[in-house]
């Protein structure tokens, strides 16, 4: 059973990781995208977890969308981090979320998109990924 778990997760890992957005900033092949995993309301705010793809990364930088409007820098962690609590998404509303691996002066394609409302009362996760 576990390794058929391992084996979904790689499998899973792989489809993400082809549906990255094309507008990367300056991305290289060599350098993947995180992979969003959840993101969820947890005490007024929201708890975003991801796996890192690539075990190089200088810095996993986050961008954040708050309704309809564009996506702005929300956060940036060391690379070896996996998980953040965004204690700055409280208000009742969808926040959207993408990462992307920095590592040098280049960055990894954007990760799948996942969204939540802290507000959400049966504590659910975002989906809106590609």
């Amino acid at each position: 059973m576990r390794t058929l778990v391992q084996i979904s997760i790689v499998a899973l890992a792989v489809t993400a990781a082809g549906c990255s957005s094309s507008s990367s900033g300056g991305a290289t092949s060599s350098t993947q995208a995180p992979m969003l995993t959840k993101v969820e309301p947890m005490a007024g705010a929201l708890h975003i977890t991801w796996m890192n793809m690539s075990s190089d990364c200088d810095s996993v930088e986050a961008e954040r969308m708050m309704g309809t409007a564009s996506y702005a820098p929300s956060f940036s962690v060391p690379g070896t981090v996996d998980n953040k609590m965004d204690t700055t998404a409280t208000d009742d509303m969808m926040y959207m979320y993408r990462l992307r691996c920095k590592k040098g002066g280049t960055y990894s394609d954007y990760s799948n998109e996942m969204s939540a409302n802290p507000h959400m009362v049966d504590g659910g996760t975002g989906d809106g990924g590609h």
